[in-house]
């Protein structure tokens, strides 16, 4: 072996064990026995190299296709804080656990049963800006007909979800969708109500008929 390769301190200690039980055998028996060790010895750390480097191997292809999501996702929402949901929809079920928040997976939810869950909503200015237009879409105000689910929206997110959503992880899953679609953020200075437009989705916190409460409300602009 090269000076520029040196021995590492533990190999060095086997080639002297070995040297050792060479010149102590006394007769071919036990040489022959010596080898089968050395053999069984070789054999075991070939088995355990190929499987680091199998594991290694496993490893790296996770994660090249994770960064290769991120560079998709990068290109696709041109903004670090935003995951688009183009790329969401990309993940298998296991992945969208790990790798998606509560309100991420609302979020999802929302999308991919949106027929489902979204009903007609009525016209005029707290829906749609106009009187006679009426939306298509979902708000944490209207109530559900089923026993002991005073939300519909909260009662058709749990038919779809495998979990029950609180109301404030359903406010977030509500913003999550509309900013996830390329929409932006502003607040209203006479209420200080956020809104979300310019996206797939808009995203408005209004007042309640009576004025007491904050309703938030979501629709899609397709639906226009």
């Amino acid at each position: 072996m090269s000076t520029d390769d040196p021995l590492s301190d533990e190999d060095q200690a086997l080639l002297e064990h070995i040297d050792q039980d060479i010149e102590a055998a006394d007769d071919a028996d036990e040489l022959e026995a010596l080898a089968r060790e050395l053999r069984d010895q070789l054999r075991d750390q070939r088995a355990a190299l190929r499987t680091l480097e199998q594991r290694f191997q496993a490893f790296q292809q996770a994660t090249d296709q994770r960064l290769t999501r991120l560079e998709e996702s990068e290109a696709v929402r041109g903004k670090d804080e935003v995951v688009p949901l183009e790329t969401w929809l990309q993940l298998d079920a296991e992945a969208r656990e790990k790798e998606l928040s509560t309100s991420e997976q609302i979020a999802l939810v929302l999308h991919e049963h949106w027929q489902d869950i979204a009903w007609t909503m009525g016209g005029g200015s707290n829906y749609a800006g106009t009187q006679s237009a009426q939306r298509i879409g979902v708000d944490t105000n209207t109530t559900a007909n089923a026993k002991y689910n005073p939300s519909r929206l909260k009662h058709r997110l749990k038919q779809a979800l495998d979990f029950e959503p609180h109301h404030e992880q359903i406010h977030r899953g509500l913003k999550r969708l509309a900013d996830a679609t390329g929409g932006e953020e502003f607040v209203d200075d006479a209420a200080g109500r956020t809104h979300i437009v310019g996206g797939w989705y808009q995203y408005h916190e209004k007042a309640t008929p009576d004025g007491a409460d904050t309703k938030r409300v979501l629709w899609r602009d397709e639906d226009d």
